[in-house]
């Protein structure tokens, strides 16, 4: 018995530490390949499309006058767009891009799950921040009262400070006594 419930309490903690990883990990991949071969079949709405515009600082470009089939991804304004197609005009990349929410939804679920786990707040909309962190924080005999804490201006003449001696700062130009060397190497 004690046996068993070792090895259950050993699955749980390897896939806590490892195994939620590869399972979202294979399932981002599985949401890939959907994607892709809907796209690759056209099966999207084309007003889901976002486009964007890339200026391309690239002598002797040839200006492509439609559109072609593209693969990758990129994540602009929190959002992942995944590329559907582009084409190159009067030297800007534009391509057309559709926003992939299969996939952010499964980065934000290994996200929580992994906050979760580990004991973090998921989000700080849902914490109620204290009134005063600095009262929270530090204890009141530590922070002095805002009427114990005086300003003087440096510039006052007559100014001694009575618990510190005055000793004069040292010159900054210090003589040397001879000739510098001739090579320092």
């Amino acid at each position: 018995m004690r046996k068993a419930a070792a090895i259950f309490l050993l699955l749980i903690l390897s896939f806590n530490i490892i195994g939620y990883r590869a399972w979202f990990y294979f399932a981002e991949k599985k949401a890939d390949r959907h994607m892709e071969a809907l796209l690759d079949k056209d099966q999207y709405d084309e007003r889901d499309l976002v486009t964007l515009t890339i200026p391309m600082n690239m002598p002797y470009q040839l200006d492509r006058d439609r559109f072609e089939r593209t693969n990758g991804e990129v994540i602009m304004n929190g959002r992942l767009l995944k590329y559907v197609k582009r084409k190159v005009v009067d030297g800007n990349l534009i391509l057309l891009c559709l926003p992939d929410a299969k996939k952010m939804q499964l980065k934000k679920a290994v996200t929580e799950f992994g906050n979760s786990v580990n004991g973090l707040a998921s989000s700080s909309a849902n914490k109620k921040l204290p009134a005063d962190p600095l009262k929270t924080t530090f204890s009141g005999e530590y922070v002095p009262a805002p009427d114990q804490i005086g300003i003087v201006p440096p510039s006052l003449p007559g100014l001694r400070w009575a618990h510190r001696p005055f000793a004069p700062l040292p010159e900054a130009w210090i003589a040397f006594p001879g000739k510098p060397p001739e090579n320092l190497a």
